[in-house]
């Protein structure tokens, strides 16, 4: 306790590097968040999208309801298959007058007879899908398949994004992890230069380095700390602002509120990764700066 004490004595005596301090190394914590939560939200979609029935397979008109069994029994033994849903002529026909209930003409001149039957096809992994897409193809014929639909660029256009996103909040959070570091280095460097004196006199006293060391350590953590904590909170400030306008735009995908565990792990390992941060940035400018004292 006396050395976090001594910490917080010098940060007040500092109000103004210890702002300097705290303002950069928020914002370094509030980028990382968002991008954190950019790429959960990404990677979520990615793997909602494909658990869908990503690839359809429309059958001839005048297929027969066990040749469409038979191809789907088929891809439910391919161990990239997770799930394989058949929809019969009467099912598409119930399909159809839901979704043109409001039209009575559409509805008197569609029967079951002159509807394919169909199946859908969801992978275990998008790596799957073309191979999913090929066996379904290979079925195609007169008494087959007729048509087959891959929605391909839609889960690579979500990877190619989720790849942009990490690679933009790496080298975002990368430069200004860099530039917090050096900030801290230098003030924690100007209070042990202005100091010199008295530890001169503790090291001739018989000091120990880690009491020489501790406060000015406790003081890194301490910036580490409170910046993670601050830049957490405007994150999950703007992550509650915009929730309802993400929530009306993806309609039914479950992607937000999230989990109160998901943003409870964002913060309890940015905390740490804070708390490690500025104790490693004020260790290397304690001994930079007493190897000149």
């Amino acid at each position: 306790m006396r050395h976090i004490s001594a910490a917080l004595t010098a940060m007040r005596r500092a109000p103004y590097q210890t702002l300097a301090a705290v303002l950069i190394l928020t914002i370094t914590y509030f980028v990382g968040y968002v991008f954190a939560i950019l790429l959960f939200s990404a990677d979520h979609l990615l793997h909602y999208f494909e658990t869908r029935p990503q690839v359809s397979a429309f059958f001839q008109v005048s297929a027969k309801p066990e040749d469409v069994t038979k191809l789907a029994d088929a891809m439910k033994e391919k161990e990239y298959v997770d799930h394989v849903n058949v929809i019969t002529k009467e099912k598409a026909l119930e399909m159809y007058r839901d979704q043109n209930k409001d039209d009575p003409l559409l509805l008197e001149l569609v029967t079951a007879d002159i509807l394919p039957a169909s199946i859908e096809v969801s992978a275990k992994d998008a790596a799957s899908l073309p191979k999913i897409a090929e066996d379904l193809h290979a079925a195609e014929g007169p008494q087959g398949v007729d048509e087959v639909v891959y929605q391909k660029s839609v889960v690579e256009d979500l990877q190619r994004w989720t790849k942009s996103l990490r690679y933009i909040g790496i080298v975002a959070v990368g430069l200004l992890s860099v530039t917090s570091f050096v900030i801290i280095m230098i003030i924690i460097g100007m209070k042990v230069a202005l100091k010199k004196k008295a530890i001169q006199i503790m090291r001739v006293l018989g000091a120990s380095g880690w009491y020489i060391h501790a406060p000015f350590m406790w003081e890194g953590v301490l910036y580490g700390l409170v910046s993670s904590v601050i830049g957490w909170g405007l994150m999950y400030v703007v992550l509650l602002y915009i929730t309802p306008g993400v929530k009306a735009f993806l309609g039914a995908i479950p992607l937000l509120p999230l989990p109160v565990s998901v943003l409870l792990a964002h913060l309890g390992v940015g905390t740490a990764v804070g708390v490690v941060f500025g104790s490693f940035a004020s260790s290397v400018a304690v001994r930079r700066m007493l190897r000149r004292a």
